[in-house]
């Protein structure tokens, strides 16, 4: 048997019954992800919806019918974190594509408007499109593992001897 959010049992036949709480948090969640999609962060989200809490702004999602807010209403950014990672966690895995496809849409944008600068030899707006070329590399998995090593003053690869030569002795009280 299912319960209904209030915690009483109900039968199969009977549908569930959700309280003014549990749609105002599914509604802080489907608005979170809607403001992260516009690259806010959790704090001004936060703000965001407290204001729409209040009835000062308006929301970017309709409000469900019959919700309503308590008279001083606040949201902290760590309750936003937490309604944004229960939301992508309900998300069938389709949305990361989406997410994916969003951002190069973004990336594409941004890098159109630095064209002008880029074809001008603006040195700022070639860097800045460099930077967007490998986020999009980054977020499209084309970029090429890197390999890292240490060198020695002589340009050759560090020996195990050398590192612990230049690290100095290990003593135990640093493996506790």
């Amino acid at each position: 048997m299912k319960r209904q959010p209030d915690g009483r049992w109900r039968s199969p036949r009977q549908p569930s019954n959700a309280s003014q709480a549990v749609l105002r948090a599914r509604w802080v969640e489907t608005e979170t992800i809607r403001l992260k999609q516009m690259g806010l962060s959790f704090d001004e989200i936060a703000a965001r919806i407290t204001l729409v809490g209040l009835g000062q702004a308006p929301s970017m999602v309709a409000v469900p019918e019959g919700v309503t807010f308590p008279a001083a209403y606040r949201i902290t950014k760590q309750a936003c974190f937490k309604g944004f990672r229960r939301a992508i966690a309900r998300e069938p895995a389709l949305e990361i594509e989406e997410m994916r496809k969003l951002d190069n849409a973004r990336s594409e944008e941004l890098y159109m408007t630095l064209q002008p600068g880029i074809r001008k030899g603006n040195t700022r707006s070639v860097e800045v499109g460099i930077k967007v070329l490998d986020h999009t590399a980054k977020i499209n998995a084309y970029a090429v593992p890197q390999r890292h090593e240490l060198t020695g003053k002589d340009g050759k690869p560090l020996t195990l001897v050398q590192l612990l030569e230049a690290v100095g002795p290990i003593s135990d009280e640093d493996n506790e």
